[in-house]
């Protein structure tokens, strides 16, 4: 019998504990989240970056980021609270459950996106850096956008391992190649931008 109370009291204590990182650590996640993504838009939307096809990417990650905290963990809070109504109301869920898998992704295609464009420009080759513009960075969001808004209307164990390989797995290793490539860009440039050493004779 004190076995099954002590038992009782342990789930209550570790459903509290539960319940009150959810609630507040959740919270703070998502007023610094806001702050960040807010300050990115400020800073990547001035003048001098606005052509920049790398900050046109970092702008819609952004964007796209907001969205995302205010319909997923933003809704996780408001349940802790029986103030979420996606909850009760069939089609709010649906949406928010859209909203929330397209925008995730769109997320992690943008990062993807802006770290191909800098490995293009910071490449050595001409033909390569004429690939970053603009005109090409509207032209890649756009087919993005719809693969990814048709990928969460099926729904299904198969369509989540291949959303979860081709939205998540493959932008992230695309981030690391292209990522790796410009770092080994920019060290190739240094070595032939530095004068060569004085030979002693």
């Amino acid at each position: 019998m004190n076995t099954t109370i002590h038992d009782d009291t342990l789930i209550i204590y570790l459903s509290n504990i539960g319940l009150f990182i959810m609630r507040y650590v959740l919270l703070i996640m998502i007023i610094l989240g806001l702050i960040g993504n807010f300050f990115n838009i400020l800073v990547f939307h001035q003048p001098k970056l606005h052509s920049n096809p790398c900050s046109f990417y970092l702008i819609i990650a952004a964007y796209v980021n907001i969205v995302w905290i205010m319909t997923s963990p933003l809704s996780r809070i408001l349940a802790t609270f029986q103030l979420d109504l996606s909850e009760n109301i069939n089609i709010l869920c649906k949406i928010r459950q859209s909203l929330s898998y397209t925008f995730s992704s769109l997320s992690m295609i943008s990062i993807a996106f802006a770290s191909v464009d800098r490995f293009l420009i910071s490449s050595s080759q001409v033909e390569y850096r004429q690939l970053s513009s603009l005109h090409n960075a509207h032209f890649d969001k756009s087919p993005s956008i719809t693969c990814t808004i048709n990928t969460t209307r099926i729904c299904g164990l198969y369509n989540e391992i291949a959303r979860l390989i081709v939205l998540v797995f493959i932008p992230s290793m695309l981030i690391l190649i292209f990522g790796y490539g410009t770092i080994q860009h920019i060290k190739k440039s240094r070595r032939m931008s530095e004068p060569p050493g004085n030979t002693i004779h």
